[in-house]
């Protein structure tokens, strides 16, 4: 069986859902990053790039409780960007979205969602006065993303809640981009280090909804050819945020 679903399945997932704007295929792995590092770029000691993503919330975890996330992330170069994201099962087209508004497909072994998220770059010096809590984190949401904070989620969040905002984290990212393995396929493998030290390693890719068929083929192909080690079940990174912080 295809760790993602039989090719008629995914092909009606193309069908279904091509108001998305994209899907990402993606799987947890048991093998240790640093072998399967090594297994998917044929080098032994490849160059690891890092990232920083901090969860902005209250201390009791309200937004994530109500189903939103809000990430503030440290990318390449000293740039950053803010997303509010929520995530809603299934593939049902939703109606009351922003404008502006990302909707992707995540599809793992065993599972379909939708993450539905307000993005944008924010400016360096704001986002680093926010880390080192000498800013306001609300103010670093454009009047879109506060607006899909409070309503985006399973439940509304009060307003108050935003003036309660705080920084989690960091989660710690290390990636490695993935293609000498997969002609034609492109993908990243990235080893996440929570605040508690626990950690996880996920392989994942990206494609047009029309193209994920054709795509998880490859992909799959890809863990069978390096000898990549899938782990049981998928962990989302939100659920072992609520771990980490107690909710």
């Amino acid at each position: 069986m295809p760790r993602f679903g039989p090719p008629d399945a995914l092909a009606r997932l193309c069908t279904g859902s091509a108001h998305a704007d994209s899907v990402e295929l993606k799987a947890l792995l048991s093998t240790p990053a640093a072998q399967a590092a090594e297994a998917l770029t044929g080098r032994p000691s490849p160059t690891w790039s890092e990232r920083r993503t901090y969860l902005l919330d209250t201390e009791a975890l309200d937004l994530l409780r109500a189903g939103v996330e809000i990430r503030l992330r440290r990318r390449a170069r000293g740039r950053y960007d803010l997303a509010v994201s929520t995530h809603r099962a299934g593939t049902a087209h939703e109606r009351d979205v922003p404008r502006g508004v990302r909707v992707e497909l995540d599809v793992v072994p065993g599972a379909v969602w939708q993450d539905i998220e307000v993005r944008r770059e924010v400016d360096p010096g704001e986002a680093s006065h926010v880390i080192a809590r000498a800013f306001d984190p609300r103010e670093l949401l454009s009047t879109t993303q506060r607006a899909w904070a409070l309503r985006g989620g399973n439940e509304p969040v009060d307003d108050g809640a935003l003036k309660e905002l705080t920084v989690l984290g960091p989660l710690v990212v290390h990636r490695v981009k993935v293609t000498a393995a997969a002609p034609g396929l492109r993908a990243d493998l990235e080893h996440f280090r929570f605040p508690s030290g626990r950690t996880m390693v996920e392989l994942s890719t990206h494609c047009g909804p029309h193209e994920v068929a054709a795509t998880a083929a490859a992909f799959d192909r890809l863990f069978d050819d390096q000898q990549i080690a899938v782990a049981d079940g998928y962990r989302t990174k939100t659920s072992l945020w609520r771990e980490e912080f107690g909710a």
